[in-house]
């Protein structure tokens, strides 16, 4: 039976059909609260405790948590990989911000133009968004404020910041177990991690639902950091998938034993579909990476359409949104994104020790 390390250093994967999956199921279960207002309406929400899109969030935090740790081990230099983050995430999204502060801003706001750019709130919006880590700004001045969901730009940057604690942490970790130890301590390291944080993630769960544990992106960013450490102890298997998702399925509707079942399935599910399914699958990643783009793009998009189309039923919200924020998504990648992160590769990575 083949095991992840067969894969997992290869480009023959679906990541990018998984993460623009994940990114238009974001977009999907925003297109409910976004169009009507009721923020408890996401499909799923009643019934399990969670949605379409935060089954996609977890999926973008294992996904990420796998991928940052495959560059950081294979870089094994924390220049090169704060480097690489950095074109990852930041053109992208400064790009997207001026975008929303120069042409969307002006073309909603309620308020004069002069008063709109005279706001201090409209410069602070891109710059507290591009420093992410003090927090998300999610308004700009009379834009979007008769909205079903009224005055939120973009909600869904919330997860940035928590992503890039998460790598902080990883390459804090990496650094000073290298410094004061060998540098197996860190698979070691990242193991306790995994465990107190599912320990916590559990507890959450008692007490509330998928939704309210404040602890599960980090939990499924370590486990995703986890399957790539252990890579060569983890088989791969349709056969070992299948009664993995028959508990989750047993599971549903019985708290807490769902959330921990799903918890504990979701990211094996995870590389099962990212690299067992071959042949013409493969073909998507000639496109390029479109998910990070639709992610930061889909929010605004779905805004102006609301405000431009009163009483817009989420469905056909979700399905005119979603073609446009592709166009969006898809300039994105080939003019920016990618380009910056052909800035950030260096020809000889140093080997791991």
């Amino acid at each position: 039976m083949r095991r992840l390390e067969d894969f997992a250093h290869g480009r023959n994967n679906n990541y990018h059909l998984l993460r623009l999956l994940a990114a238009a199921a974001v977009l999907f279960s925003h297109s409910f609260p976004l169009a009507t207002g009721d923020l408890k309406g996401e499909p799923l929400r009643a019934q399990f405790g969670c949605t379409p899109g935060s089954i996609a969030v977890d999926l973008f935090f294992l996904i990420s948590g796998l991928l940052v740790t495959i560059s950081l081990v294979r870089r094994n230099d924390a220049g090169d990989f704060v480097r690489a983050r950095f074109f990852r995430i930041w053109p992208g999204l400064a790009v997207a911000l001026l975008l929303t502060v120069f042409v969307l801003g002006p073309a909603f706001t309620t308020l004069p133009i002069s008063d709109y750019f005279g706001s201090r709130h409209t410069w602070r919006y891109p710059l507290q968004n591009l420093f992410l880590l003090r927090g998300i700004d999610y308004t700009l001045p009379g834009v979007f404020g008769t909205n079903p969901t009224p005055s939120a730009v973009n909600g869904s940057l919330w997860t940035l910041p928590n992503e890039v604690y998460c790598y902080l942490h990883l390459l804090a970790g990496w650094i000073v177990l290298r410094a004061i130890a060998r540098p197996q301590w860190f698979k070691a390291a990242v193991s306790i991690v995994w465990l107190v944080l599912l320990s916590l993630h559990a507890y959450r769960l008692t007490q509330g639902t998928l939704e309210d544990s404040n602890v599960r992106l980090p939990f499924m960013f370590c486990a995703g950091a986890a399957l790539y450490l252990y890579r060569s102890a983890i088989p791969l298997s349709w056969l070992l998938l299948v009664p993995m998702l028959a508990v989750v399925a047993l599971c549903a509707g019985h708290d807490p034993y769902f959330g921990i079942a799903y918890s504990l399935v979701l990211p094996y599910a995870m590389i099962c579909v990212a690299y067992l399914p071959h042949g013409r699958i493969l073909a998507f990643n000639r496109l390029g990476d479109y998910s990070y783009g639709t992610y930061i793009y889909a929010y605004p998009i779905q805004q102006s359409l609301v405000s431009l189309n009163p009483g817009l039923a989420p469905v056909p919200l979700f399905l005119l949104s979603f073609v446009v924020t592709l166009i969006f998504a898809a300039v994105s990648w080939h003019f920016i994104e990618q380009p910056a992160t052909s800035l950030a590769r260096r020809p000889s990575a140093k080997p791991a020790t």
